[in-house]
């Protein structure tokens, strides 16, 4: 008997039709009609997907493009719920209300039922997945999320979450729990996680950790 990669649940091995496939003794863990699995074992980056901040290229007001598991989206700021999609990129229906990611995912977030509710609500951050490491035992795996311009969470969470290598994935920060938004029924407890924000330096114009910033200044432009 062995243990599935991806939610640590039990599972045994059988060939059917001259392939090993893994069986979930407890009923699946959300998708078990998909065998060609890679589990991204080990430390793994993305350099496609990502998350920043930018002009758009229409009208050149401040947006945030965000390019995930082959695909890209434009958010008007700022970004958090519902996360609206920026208007000379969305292909939303003329009659129907403002397009957003929440109405694209809205089975990612539970109990709400509209983009208005959720947009009055805290502790939802949404970011691209730029890296994976998946511990040897595969009991945990440390993933990097990308969240816009110049910051990102560092999160570890229980059991093995490589495949979220490149997509998009929710933070609910209250409830400490990480979802990649196009599979709700995936859902990964957070263990610990470290918020990261670059900061450009007035003096060298050099981009420092903000914790480190009076670090910075001290050692490196004599400020007391």
């Amino acid at each position: 008997m062995g243990t599935c990669s991806r939610c640590g649940n039990p599972v045994e091995f059988r060939y059917i039709n001259g392939r090993c496939i893994p069986l979930h003794i407890n009923g699946g863990c959300g998708d078990s009609t998909d065998h060609s699995i890679n589990d991204y074992s080990g430390h793994n980056v993305c350099r496609e997907s990502n998350c920043f901040c930018t002009n758009c290229p229409d009208c050149g007001q401040e947006v945030f493009f965000i390019r995930h598991n082959g695909g890209s989206v434009w958010i008007d700021p700022p970004l958090g719920p519902p996360w609206y999609k920026h208007s000379c990129f969305d292909v939303s229906p003329v009659h129907k209300e403002r397009g957003s990611l929440f109405e694209d995912y809205k089975e990612s977030f539970g109990r709400f039922s509209s983009a208005k509710e959720i947009e009055k609500v805290e502790g939802f951050v949404i970011g691209v997945t730029k890296s994976t490491n998946v511990d040897f035992s595969k009991a945990f795996t440390e993933i990097e999320i990308k969240t816009g311009k110049s910051s990102f969470y560092r999160i570890e969470i229980k059991f093995n979450a490589g495949f979220l290598l490149s997509k998009l994935c929710v933070y609910d920060t209250k409830n400490s729990v990480v979802r990649p938004l196009y599979k709700p029924e995936y859902k990964f407890t957070v263990i610990g996680s470290k918020f990261h924000e670059f900061l450009k330096c007035d003096e060298c114009g050099v981009m420092v950790n903000s914790k480190n910033m009076k670090k910075h200044l001290s050692k490196v432009h004599g400020r007391s």
